[in-house]
Protein backbone atom coordinates (compact mmCIF):
# COMPACT_ATOMS: atom_id res chain seq x y z
CA UNK A 1 0.00 0.00 0.00
CA UNK A 2 1.22 3.48 -0.80
CA UNK A 3 2.70 5.07 2.29
CA UNK A 4 0.23 7.29 4.11
CA UNK A 5 -2.75 6.49 1.84
CA UNK A 6 -6.01 7.49 3.52
CA UNK A 7 -9.69 7.46 2.57
CA UNK A 8 -9.42 11.17 1.82
CA UNK A 9 -6.98 10.28 -0.97
CA UNK A 10 -9.36 7.87 -2.70
CA UNK A 11 -10.65 9.11 -6.06
CA UNK A 12 -12.04 6.34 -8.22
CA UNK A 13 -13.00 8.86 -10.89
CA UNK A 14 -9.30 9.48 -11.53
CA UNK A 15 -8.56 7.61 -14.77
CA UNK A 16 -4.86 8.33 -14.40
CA UNK A 17 -4.83 6.16 -11.28
CA UNK A 18 -5.87 3.16 -13.37
CA UNK A 19 -3.40 4.00 -16.14
CA UNK A 20 -0.51 3.99 -13.69
CA UNK A 21 -1.18 0.61 -12.10
CA UNK A 22 -3.83 -1.79 -10.84
CA UNK A 23 -4.71 0.03 -7.59
CA UNK A 24 -5.04 -2.94 -5.27
CA UNK A 25 -3.73 -0.79 -2.42
CA UNK A 26 -6.73 1.52 -2.80
CA UNK A 27 -9.18 -1.39 -2.85
CA UNK A 28 -7.54 -2.99 0.19
CA UNK A 29 -7.92 0.29 2.08
CA UNK A 30 -11.59 0.50 1.16
CA UNK A 31 -12.26 -3.15 2.05
CA UNK A 32 -10.63 -2.70 5.42
CA UNK A 33 -11.86 0.74 6.45
CA UNK A 34 -14.90 1.60 4.32
CA UNK A 35 -16.31 -1.34 2.33
CA UNK A 36 -19.34 0.82 1.51
CA UNK A 37 -17.72 4.13 0.69
CA UNK A 38 -19.30 7.37 -0.48
CA UNK A 39 -17.44 9.41 -3.07
CA UNK A 40 -18.61 12.86 -4.04
CA UNK A 41 -19.00 13.56 -7.73
CA UNK A 42 -17.88 16.60 -9.69
CA UNK A 43 -21.19 18.43 -9.18
CA UNK A 44 -22.84 19.36 -5.84
CA UNK A 45 -24.94 16.46 -4.59
CA UNK A 46 -23.60 14.19 -7.33
CA UNK A 47 -21.95 11.17 -5.73
CA UNK A 48 -22.02 7.41 -5.56
CA UNK A 49 -21.43 4.47 -3.24
CA UNK A 50 -18.44 2.20 -3.87
CA UNK A 51 -18.93 -1.46 -2.89
CA UNK A 52 -15.74 -3.51 -2.83
CA UNK A 53 -16.38 -6.59 -0.67
CA UNK A 54 -17.24 -9.81 -2.53
CA UNK A 55 -20.39 -10.67 -0.53
CA UNK A 56 -21.72 -7.14 -0.96
CA UNK A 57 -21.04 -7.08 -4.69
CA UNK A 58 -22.91 -10.38 -5.08
CA UNK A 59 -25.76 -9.03 -2.94
CA UNK A 60 -26.18 -6.03 -5.23
CA UNK A 61 -25.96 -8.09 -8.42
CA UNK A 62 -28.50 -10.68 -7.28
CA UNK A 63 -31.04 -8.14 -6.00
CA UNK A 64 -31.94 -6.64 -9.35
CA UNK A 65 -35.26 -5.19 -8.19
CA UNK A 66 -33.58 -3.24 -5.41
CA UNK A 67 -30.51 -2.30 -7.44
CA UNK A 68 -31.70 -1.37 -10.91
CA UNK A 69 -29.83 -1.58 -14.20
CA UNK A 70 -32.50 0.49 -15.92
CA UNK A 71 -32.63 3.52 -13.67
CA UNK A 72 -29.91 5.82 -14.99
CA UNK A 73 -27.95 3.12 -16.76
CA UNK A 74 -26.04 0.02 -15.78
CA UNK A 75 -22.40 0.43 -16.60
CA UNK A 76 -20.20 3.48 -16.19
CA UNK A 77 -20.38 5.64 -13.10
CA UNK A 78 -21.36 8.96 -14.64
CA UNK A 79 -24.91 10.19 -14.24
CA UNK A 80 -26.88 10.76 -17.44
CA UNK A 81 -29.84 13.00 -18.17
CA UNK A 82 -33.02 10.89 -18.66
CA UNK A 83 -33.38 11.80 -22.33
CA UNK A 84 -29.75 10.89 -23.00
CA UNK A 85 -30.16 7.57 -21.21
CA UNK A 86 -33.25 6.72 -23.26
CA UNK A 87 -31.54 7.63 -26.52
CA UNK A 88 -28.55 5.41 -25.70
CA UNK A 89 -30.25 2.52 -23.90
CA UNK A 90 -29.21 -1.01 -24.87
CA UNK A 91 -30.60 -4.26 -23.51
CA UNK A 92 -27.96 -4.39 -20.78
CA UNK A 93 -29.57 -1.26 -19.36
CA UNK A 94 -32.99 -2.81 -18.78
CA UNK A 95 -34.64 -4.63 -15.88
CA UNK A 96 -37.09 -7.53 -15.85
CA UNK A 97 -39.40 -8.23 -17.54
CA UNK A 98 -37.95 -6.34 -20.50
CA UNK A 99 -34.43 -7.60 -19.88
CA UNK A 100 -35.72 -11.16 -19.60
CA UNK A 101 -37.48 -10.84 -22.96
CA UNK A 102 -34.31 -9.50 -24.58
CA UNK A 103 -31.99 -12.08 -23.09
CA UNK A 104 -34.24 -15.04 -23.85
CA UNK A 105 -33.97 -14.39 -27.59
CA UNK A 106 -30.17 -14.57 -27.59
CA UNK A 107 -29.59 -17.11 -24.83
CA UNK A 108 -29.73 -20.24 -26.98
CA UNK A 109 -26.76 -19.04 -29.04
CA UNK A 110 -24.56 -18.60 -25.97
CA UNK A 111 -25.21 -21.80 -24.00
CA UNK A 112 -22.22 -24.08 -23.33
CA UNK A 113 -23.48 -26.51 -25.97
CA UNK A 114 -24.01 -23.81 -28.60
CA UNK A 115 -20.64 -22.22 -27.92
CA UNK A 116 -18.88 -25.60 -28.05
CA UNK A 117 -20.03 -25.92 -31.66
CA UNK A 118 -17.76 -22.98 -32.49
CA UNK A 119 -14.62 -24.54 -31.03
CA UNK A 120 -13.22 -25.81 -34.33
CA UNK A 121 -13.75 -22.41 -35.95
CA UNK A 122 -12.20 -20.58 -33.01
CA UNK A 123 -9.24 -22.94 -32.95
CA UNK A 124 -8.68 -22.47 -36.68
CA UNK A 125 -8.80 -18.67 -36.30
CA UNK A 126 -6.49 -18.85 -33.31
CA UNK A 127 -3.92 -21.05 -35.03
CA UNK A 128 -3.91 -18.75 -38.07
CA UNK A 129 -3.45 -15.68 -35.86
CA UNK A 130 -0.66 -17.08 -33.68
CA UNK A 131 1.24 -18.64 -36.57
CA UNK A 132 1.06 -15.40 -38.54
CA UNK A 133 2.35 -13.42 -35.53
CA UNK A 134 5.21 -15.85 -34.89
CA UNK A 135 6.15 -15.89 -38.57
CA UNK A 136 7.09 -12.24 -38.21
CA UNK A 137 9.68 -13.00 -35.56
CA UNK A 138 10.23 -13.80 -31.89
CA UNK A 139 9.31 -10.32 -30.69
CA UNK A 140 5.70 -9.23 -30.91
CA UNK A 141 3.21 -6.83 -29.43
CA UNK A 142 0.72 -9.29 -28.02
CA UNK A 143 -2.31 -7.01 -27.70
CA UNK A 144 -2.28 -5.96 -31.35
CA UNK A 145 -0.84 -9.10 -32.94
CA UNK A 146 -2.92 -11.74 -31.14
CA UNK A 147 -5.33 -10.58 -28.43
CA UNK A 148 -7.13 -8.02 -30.60
CA UNK A 149 -7.44 -10.38 -33.56
CA UNK A 150 -9.04 -13.53 -32.18
CA UNK A 151 -12.14 -12.23 -30.33
CA UNK A 152 -13.39 -9.96 -33.10
CA UNK A 153 -13.06 -12.73 -35.68
CA UNK A 154 -14.86 -15.23 -33.48
CA UNK A 155 -17.53 -12.64 -32.78
CA UNK A 156 -17.80 -11.74 -36.45
CA UNK A 157 -18.46 -15.40 -37.25
CA UNK A 158 -21.27 -15.57 -34.69
CA UNK A 159 -22.78 -12.22 -35.62
CA UNK A 160 -22.48 -12.75 -39.35
CA UNK A 161 -20.28 -9.70 -40.04
CA UNK A 162 -18.10 -9.92 -43.16
CA UNK A 163 -14.36 -10.21 -42.61
CA UNK A 164 -13.62 -6.92 -44.35
CA UNK A 165 -15.42 -4.94 -41.62
CA UNK A 166 -13.86 -6.55 -38.56
CA UNK A 167 -10.68 -4.50 -38.13
CA UNK A 168 -12.68 -1.31 -38.50
CA UNK A 169 -15.15 -2.48 -35.87
CA UNK A 170 -12.29 -3.07 -33.44
CA UNK A 171 -11.03 0.49 -33.87
CA UNK A 172 -14.51 1.98 -33.59
CA UNK A 173 -15.36 -0.11 -30.54
CA UNK A 174 -12.17 0.99 -28.81
CA UNK A 175 -13.02 4.63 -29.39
CA UNK A 176 -16.50 4.06 -27.98
CA UNK A 177 -15.64 2.22 -24.78
CA UNK A 178 -12.21 3.73 -23.99
CA UNK A 179 -13.26 7.32 -24.44
CA UNK A 180 -11.10 8.55 -21.56
CA UNK A 181 -7.74 7.72 -23.15
CA UNK A 182 -6.44 10.46 -25.46
CA UNK A 183 -4.34 7.96 -27.39
CA UNK A 184 -7.50 6.09 -28.43
CA UNK A 185 -10.51 8.40 -28.31
CA UNK A 186 -10.97 11.01 -31.01
CA UNK A 187 -13.26 12.95 -28.68
CA UNK A 188 -12.66 12.58 -24.93
CA UNK A 189 -15.60 11.89 -22.63
CA UNK A 190 -16.60 15.00 -20.71
CA UNK A 191 -15.00 17.39 -23.17
CA UNK A 192 -17.04 20.22 -24.70
CA UNK A 193 -16.75 18.48 -28.06
CA UNK A 194 -18.45 15.35 -26.68
CA UNK A 195 -21.71 17.25 -26.11
CA UNK A 196 -22.50 16.97 -29.83
CA UNK A 197 -22.54 13.17 -29.66
CA UNK A 198 -24.23 12.55 -26.31
CA UNK A 199 -27.39 11.03 -27.81
CA UNK A 200 -25.49 8.46 -29.89
CA UNK A 201 -24.58 4.92 -28.71
CA UNK A 202 -22.13 5.18 -25.81
CA UNK A 203 -22.15 8.95 -26.37
CA UNK A 204 -19.35 8.49 -28.88
CA UNK A 205 -18.44 10.14 -32.16
CA UNK A 206 -17.41 6.66 -33.38
CA UNK A 207 -21.07 5.63 -33.24
CA UNK A 208 -21.75 7.49 -36.48
CA UNK A 209 -19.53 5.15 -38.45
CA UNK A 210 -20.47 2.13 -36.35
CA UNK A 211 -24.15 2.64 -37.16
CA UNK A 212 -23.38 3.23 -40.83
CA UNK A 213 -21.70 -0.19 -40.90
CA UNK A 214 -24.32 -2.01 -38.86
CA UNK A 215 -27.65 -0.74 -40.19
CA UNK A 216 -27.35 -2.06 -43.77
CA UNK A 217 -26.46 -5.53 -42.46
CA UNK A 218 -29.36 -5.49 -40.00
CA UNK A 219 -31.85 -4.22 -42.58
CA UNK A 220 -30.70 -6.93 -44.99
CA UNK A 221 -31.40 -9.59 -42.33
CA UNK A 222 -35.02 -8.45 -42.18
CA UNK A 223 -35.43 -9.12 -45.88
CA UNK A 224 -33.37 -12.30 -45.86
CA UNK A 225 -32.65 -13.74 -42.39
CA UNK A 226 -29.66 -16.02 -41.99
CA UNK A 227 -28.44 -18.28 -39.20
CA UNK A 228 -26.56 -15.70 -37.15
CA UNK A 229 -26.95 -13.37 -34.18
CA UNK A 230 -27.53 -10.28 -36.35
CA UNK A 231 -30.63 -11.96 -37.77
CA UNK A 232 -31.95 -12.46 -34.24
CA UNK A 233 -31.35 -8.81 -33.40
CA UNK A 234 -32.87 -7.57 -36.65
CA UNK A 235 -36.05 -9.63 -36.36
CA UNK A 236 -36.68 -9.77 -32.61
CA UNK A 237 -39.87 -8.23 -31.32
CA UNK A 238 -40.09 -6.40 -28.02
CA UNK A 239 -43.57 -5.35 -26.90
CA UNK A 240 -44.86 -6.84 -30.19
CA UNK A 241 -42.79 -4.48 -32.32
CA UNK A 242 -39.58 -4.72 -34.28
CA UNK A 243 -36.74 -2.58 -33.00
CA UNK A 244 -36.35 0.88 -34.48
CA UNK A 245 -33.04 2.05 -35.91
CA UNK A 246 -31.95 3.69 -32.66
CA UNK A 247 -32.38 0.44 -30.74
CA UNK A 248 -30.61 -1.48 -33.52
CA UNK A 249 -27.69 0.96 -33.39
CA UNK A 250 -27.39 0.79 -29.60
CA UNK A 251 -27.46 -2.99 -29.42
CA UNK A 252 -25.22 -3.60 -32.42
CA UNK A 253 -22.64 -1.37 -30.73
CA UNK A 254 -23.10 -3.27 -27.47
CA UNK A 255 -22.42 -6.63 -29.12
CA UNK A 256 -19.30 -5.33 -30.85
CA UNK A 257 -17.88 -3.78 -27.68
CA UNK A 258 -18.88 -6.50 -25.19
CA UNK A 259 -17.81 -9.37 -27.42
CA UNK A 260 -14.45 -7.94 -28.31
CA UNK A 261 -12.83 -5.61 -25.78
CA UNK A 262 -13.35 -7.66 -22.61
CA UNK A 263 -12.12 -10.94 -24.09
CA UNK A 264 -9.12 -9.19 -25.63
CA UNK A 265 -8.18 -7.82 -22.22
CA UNK A 266 -8.80 -11.18 -20.57
CA UNK A 267 -6.20 -12.61 -22.96
CA UNK A 268 -3.68 -9.80 -22.49
CA UNK A 269 -3.96 -9.55 -18.73
CA UNK A 270 -4.18 -13.33 -18.38
CA UNK A 271 -0.97 -13.86 -20.34
CA UNK A 272 0.78 -11.21 -18.27
CA UNK A 273 -0.24 -13.10 -15.13
CA UNK A 274 1.27 -16.28 -16.57
CA UNK A 275 4.48 -14.51 -17.55
CA UNK A 276 4.77 -13.28 -13.97
CA UNK A 277 4.15 -16.86 -12.78
CA UNK A 278 6.14 -19.02 -15.24
CA UNK A 279 5.60 -22.12 -13.12
CA UNK A 280 1.92 -21.89 -14.09
CA UNK A 281 2.74 -22.17 -17.80
CA UNK A 282 4.77 -25.30 -17.06
CA UNK A 283 1.86 -26.69 -15.03
CA UNK A 284 -0.60 -26.15 -17.89
CA UNK A 285 1.72 -27.84 -20.38
CA UNK A 286 2.19 -30.77 -18.02
CA UNK A 287 -1.48 -31.16 -17.12
CA UNK A 288 -4.05 -29.78 -19.60
CA UNK A 289 -6.83 -30.89 -17.24
CA UNK A 290 -5.99 -27.74 -15.23
CA UNK A 291 -7.32 -25.42 -17.93
CA UNK A 292 -10.93 -25.06 -16.70
CA UNK A 293 -9.95 -23.88 -13.23
CA UNK A 294 -6.82 -22.09 -14.42
CA UNK A 295 -8.73 -19.91 -16.89
CA UNK A 296 -11.17 -18.87 -14.19
CA UNK A 297 -8.26 -18.08 -11.89
CA UNK A 298 -6.73 -15.84 -14.56
CA UNK A 299 -10.05 -14.02 -14.92
CA UNK A 300 -10.27 -13.60 -11.15
CA UNK A 301 -6.81 -12.09 -10.95
CA UNK A 302 -7.21 -9.96 -14.07
CA UNK A 303 -10.85 -8.86 -14.29
CA UNK A 304 -11.27 -7.12 -17.66
CA UNK A 305 -13.95 -4.78 -16.27
CA UNK A 306 -13.29 -2.75 -13.14
CA UNK A 307 -16.88 -2.00 -12.22
CA UNK A 308 -20.54 -1.81 -13.16
CA UNK A 309 -23.09 0.53 -11.70
CA UNK A 310 -26.60 0.10 -10.31
CA UNK A 311 -29.16 2.53 -8.88
CA UNK A 312 -31.04 1.89 -5.64
CA UNK A 313 -34.81 1.80 -6.18
CA UNK A 314 -35.65 2.07 -2.48
CA UNK A 315 -33.96 3.03 0.77
CA UNK A 316 -31.75 0.15 1.90
CA UNK A 317 -28.60 -0.69 3.85
CA UNK A 318 -25.37 -2.52 3.17
CA UNK A 319 -23.20 -3.31 6.21
CA UNK A 320 -25.30 -0.88 8.20
CA UNK A 321 -24.63 1.99 5.80
CA UNK A 322 -27.83 3.67 4.67
CA UNK A 323 -28.29 3.98 0.91
CA UNK A 324 -31.12 6.21 -0.26
CA UNK A 325 -33.44 5.49 -3.16
CA UNK A 326 -32.04 6.97 -6.35
CA UNK A 327 -28.42 6.86 -5.27
CA UNK A 328 -25.86 5.16 -7.49
CA UNK A 329 -24.12 2.01 -6.26
CA UNK A 330 -20.90 1.02 -8.01
CA UNK A 331 -19.85 -2.61 -7.65
CA UNK A 332 -16.11 -3.12 -8.15
CA UNK A 333 -15.72 -6.59 -9.65
CA UNK A 334 -11.93 -6.52 -9.61
CA UNK A 335 -11.82 -5.59 -5.92
CA UNK A 336 -14.32 -8.31 -5.04
CA UNK A 337 -12.15 -10.84 -6.84
CA UNK A 338 -9.29 -10.10 -4.46
CA UNK A 339 -11.31 -9.92 -1.26
CA UNK A 340 -9.40 -11.95 1.36
CA UNK A 341 -12.68 -12.94 3.02
CA UNK A 342 -13.73 -14.70 -0.19
CA UNK A 343 -10.40 -15.93 -1.59
CA UNK A 344 -7.58 -17.15 0.63
CA UNK A 345 -4.31 -15.44 -0.19
CA UNK A 346 -6.16 -13.44 -2.86
CA UNK A 347 -3.16 -12.03 -4.73
CA UNK A 348 -1.61 -15.47 -5.26
CA UNK A 349 -2.35 -17.55 -8.35
CA UNK A 350 -3.89 -20.91 -7.46
CA UNK A 351 -4.71 -22.88 -10.59
CA UNK A 352 -7.02 -25.27 -8.76
CA UNK A 353 -9.36 -22.76 -7.12
CA UNK A 354 -13.03 -23.65 -7.47
CA UNK A 355 -14.46 -22.62 -10.85
CA UNK A 356 -16.94 -19.81 -11.37
CA UNK A 357 -16.67 -18.30 -7.92
CA UNK A 358 -15.18 -15.03 -9.13
CA UNK A 359 -17.16 -11.92 -10.04
CA UNK A 360 -15.50 -11.09 -13.36
CA UNK A 361 -18.64 -12.10 -15.28
CA UNK A 362 -21.01 -10.61 -12.72
CA UNK A 363 -21.60 -13.18 -9.99
CA UNK A 364 -25.22 -14.31 -10.07
CA UNK A 365 -28.28 -12.29 -10.94
CA UNK A 366 -30.03 -11.70 -14.26
CA UNK A 367 -27.15 -9.76 -15.83
CA UNK A 368 -24.56 -12.53 -15.64
CA UNK A 369 -22.39 -12.11 -18.74
CA UNK A 370 -24.14 -13.61 -21.76
CA UNK A 371 -20.81 -14.35 -23.44
CA UNK A 372 -19.06 -15.97 -20.46
CA UNK A 373 -18.81 -19.43 -22.04
CA UNK A 374 -17.53 -17.96 -25.30
CA UNK A 375 -14.89 -15.88 -23.49
CA UNK A 376 -13.67 -18.91 -21.53
CA UNK A 377 -13.42 -20.97 -24.71
CA UNK A 378 -11.49 -18.27 -26.59
CA UNK A 379 -9.05 -17.74 -23.72
CA UNK A 380 -8.55 -21.49 -23.28
CA UNK A 381 -7.89 -22.13 -26.97
CA UNK A 382 -5.53 -19.16 -27.25
CA UNK A 383 -3.43 -20.38 -24.32
CA UNK A 384 -3.42 -23.98 -25.51
CA UNK A 385 -2.19 -23.05 -28.98
CA UNK A 386 0.31 -20.42 -27.81
CA UNK A 387 1.89 -22.60 -25.11
CA UNK A 388 2.15 -25.47 -27.58
CA UNK A 389 4.32 -23.29 -29.83
CA UNK A 390 6.48 -21.33 -27.42
CA UNK A 391 8.48 -22.01 -24.32
CA UNK A 392 9.74 -19.10 -22.25
CA UNK A 393 7.95 -15.76 -22.66
CA UNK A 394 9.40 -12.52 -21.35
CA UNK A 395 8.18 -8.95 -21.27
CA UNK A 396 10.63 -6.67 -23.08
CA UNK A 397 9.04 -3.28 -22.34
CA UNK A 398 6.81 -2.01 -19.54
CA UNK A 399 3.19 -2.90 -20.35
CA UNK A 400 1.15 0.18 -21.21
CA UNK A 401 -2.21 0.36 -19.47
CA UNK A 402 -5.47 1.89 -20.64
CA UNK A 403 -6.48 5.18 -19.10
CA UNK A 404 -9.89 3.99 -17.91
CA UNK A 405 -11.60 3.28 -14.61
CA UNK A 406 -14.07 1.06 -16.50
CA UNK A 407 -11.98 -1.21 -18.74
CA UNK A 408 -9.07 -2.87 -16.98
CA UNK A 409 -6.59 -3.59 -19.70
CA UNK A 410 -3.46 -3.07 -21.72
CA UNK A 411 -2.94 -1.17 -24.93
CA UNK A 412 0.53 -2.62 -25.39
CA UNK A 413 2.30 -5.75 -24.18
CA UNK A 414 5.64 -6.28 -25.91
CA UNK A 415 7.04 -9.79 -25.46
CA UNK A 416 9.83 -12.04 -26.68
CA UNK A 417 9.19 -15.76 -27.06
CA UNK A 418 11.41 -18.80 -27.30
CA UNK A 419 10.10 -21.45 -29.66
CA UNK A 420 9.06 -24.71 -28.06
Amino acid sequence: MAAGLTLADVDLLDHDLFAEREPWDVFELLQREAPVHWQAGPEPGDGFWNVTRYDDVVHVLKNARLFSSEANGAAQIEWMEPDVLEARRNFMETDAPRHTAWRRQFARDFTPRAVAAYEDTIRRLTVQTIDAALARGDELEFVHDIAAVIPIRALGHMLGVPEEHLDRLVALGDRMIIDTDPEIAHVLAGSPEAEEFKYLPFGSEAAVEMSALGRPMLHARRTKPTDDVLSILANMRIDDALLDDVALDNNFALFVVAGNETTRQGMALGLLQLIENPWAMDALRADPALYPTAVDELLRLASPVWHFRRTATADTEIRGVRIAAGQRVVVWFAAANRDPDAFADPHRMVLTRKRDEHAAFGRGGPHFCLGAHLARLELTVMLQELLARVGRIEVIAPPRRLRSNFTNGLKELRIRVERA
